[in-house]
């Protein structure tokens, strides 16, 4: 049993043991007559059908949630006691018309009354044997089948009762009961009586909704023990057998529609839970999403960036097939060393795209290492063609400066800015670096003579897919590659920013931190975000 089911076994146990208590109490006094109030009759037999129609109702609607064939039962009960009510209040209203020494009030009422009362714990014991398979798989046909019988059963007796009066024996003759019908009486006790050992029996396993039939068996079990007490109608037992039975069926239905509001709540959070479950789902279909995005960018990145060792390769592979003759050996060992340096470049490039390919966006992973700044700088312009080592200048490199970085990141970066600036713009290119007031980062620039980025499109020049067109056709930026060398920047703890030259020409800008003021140990506001 679990634990918050105590107080509610504790509660109906309390209630029937009082009824059955009342009515043992009242049973000595039970034969004294009371004033004739029929209205009274009418008023509780609206109620009861009302009640247990409903109470049949949502059981029956927790039966084909749950698919328990005990439900099932309980739902079946309350449904034949609320048809077997509709005949007996009509048998009532035949009884006021021909008067208490009728067969209607002698044969007729009595019977459907016990009918009620002792056929009800008879079917919630008896009714769900056997369907435990059969109403966990196919609920709806089942709960129709219950339905059917139980109109079925309510029709047949009440038939067999109204259809067979004469033959059935008397319960009361002259307002006093009879011998037979003591002893039918006495039946309909030992009826109830075992309707609610059975089902006590088996109450620990019970749901909470199911427990409650405990006071609707004893309601009936103490109409029962009042019924034998003598003379009946309009006596003192009468009326307390018939407020006994309403009572508990307010009862019952009060706890029933308790559970229900409660299973009610319960599943509006799982629907809370389920609506969370679907926003985390859309949540994370959006970062596959953007994760197939970001492979489509990695083979954008792919193809740009292999395209720049290519072209040198290329063009060295050129300049010695067609000047080979014209060329000295020191000539041609820089040119084959250059390309030893671009296969080596790509080489680095694959293992680093690699890398982002198997990297999601943010989680660009970094290998930092201290690297002198005058040597950065020479493996950027070293790689460069004769004719574009022509027209780039090294600026003055702040003596033994160096940063903490990825030396492959640092190295794209670089060779990204400066060939940008030689394929967008004729003039010459200073490629510098300077320490900042603090001496806490290294600002690399790269300045050309070219046209410059148009002032609108300066905001988006680091975003990705995006190349700024120009009149005639030319275009100016990276495309892709500036938003890599953005993340790259970013993983390393720098940034990178553009500013226009005046009067014409382009400056890219990329700050990093000094070798001096590793990450690990100290790092400026701007510079403090967590590695990647």
């Amino acid at each position: 049993m679990a634990v918050e089911d105590a107080p509610v076994r504790r509660g109906l146990w309390a209630y029937a043991l009082a009824v059955i208590t009342v009515a043992l109490a009242v049973m000595p006094f039970a034969g004294h007559r009371l004033a004739v109030h029929s209205y009274l009759m009418v008023v509780f037999l609206v109620l009861m059908v009302a009640g247990d129609l409903l109470t049949a109702h949502l059981l029956m609607q927790q039966f084909l949630a749950g698919g328990r064939p005990a439900t099932l039962g309980l739902s079946s009960a309350y449904l034949y006691a609320a048809l077997l009510m509709m005949v007996y209040a009509a048998v009532s209203a035949r009884i006021q018309r021909a008067g208490a020494d009728s067969t209607w009030a002698e044969v007729c009422g009595p019977w459907l009354f016990l009918a009620v009362v002792s056929g009800f714990p008879l079917l919630v014991a008896v009714l769900p044997v056997g369907l435990g398979g059969v109403a966990r798989t196919r609920r709806r046909a089942v709960a129709a089948a219950a339905i059917v019988a139980v109109l079925v059963l309510a029709g047949a007796v009440a038939g067999t009762v109204v259809a067979a009066a004469d033959l059935l024996p008397r319960m009361y003759e002259g307002g006093a009961p009879t011998t037979a019908g003591r002893w039918v009486v006495g039946v309909a006790l030992l009826v109830t009586a075992a309707g609610l050992l059975a089902v006590i029996r088996n109450l620990r396993h019970r749901p909470r909704a199911e427990q409650w039939v405990v006071v609707a068996l004893s309601a009936s079990l103490a109409t029962v023990i009042l019924y034998m007490s003598g003379p009946y109608r309009y006596t003192l037992g009468y009326y307390v057998a018939r407020v006994t039975l309403l009572v508990s069926s307010g009862v019952v239905l009060l706890a029933l529609l308790a559970e229900t509001a409660n299973l009610y709540r319960r599943l509006s959070a799982a629907h809370e839970d389920l609506d969370h479950a679907h926003r985390e789902l859309s949540r994370r279909a959006e970062d596959l999403e953007a994760a197939g995005a970001w492979k489509s960018d990695i083979i954008a990145t792919l193809t740009h960036e292999i395209n720049q060792p290519l072209a040198v390769i290329s063009a060295y592979s050129e300049e010695l097939t067609q000047e080979w003759d014209t060329t000295t050996d020191g000539e041609r060992r820089a040119a084959v060393q250059a390309l030893g340096n671009r296969v080596d470049q790509l080489l680095d490039m694959a293992a680093h795209l690699l890398a982002l390919c198997r990297a999601e966006p943010g989680e660009i992973r970094t290998q930092s290492v201290v690297v002198p700044v005058e040597k950065a700088l020479a493996r950027a312009t070293d790689n460069l063609t004769k004719q574009a080592r022509a027209r780039v200048t090294v600026g003055p490199v702040p003596p033994g400066a160096a940063v903490w970085a990825d030396p492959v990141h640092l190295h794209e970066v670089l060779t990204n800015f400066i060939t940008n600036a030689v394929k967008y713009s004729a003039g010459d290119i200073v490629v510098s670096a300077a320490l900042d007031g603090t001496g806490a980062t290294v600002r690399f620039a790269v300045t050309d003579e070219g046209n410059g980025v148009p002032p609108d499109f300066v905001e988006h020049l680091f975003d990705r897919f995006t190349q700024a067109g120009q009149p005639g056709g030319e275009r100016t930026g990276a495309g892709f590659g500036l938003y890599l060398s953005r993340l790259l920047a970013e993983a390393n703890h720098g940034q990178i920013w553009y500013e226009s030259v005046v009067p014409h020409g382009s400056r890219f800008l990329l700050r990093l931190p000094c070798a001096q003021r590793h990450p690990s140990l100290h790092l400026p506001d701007e510079f403090s975000a967590t590695r990647q």
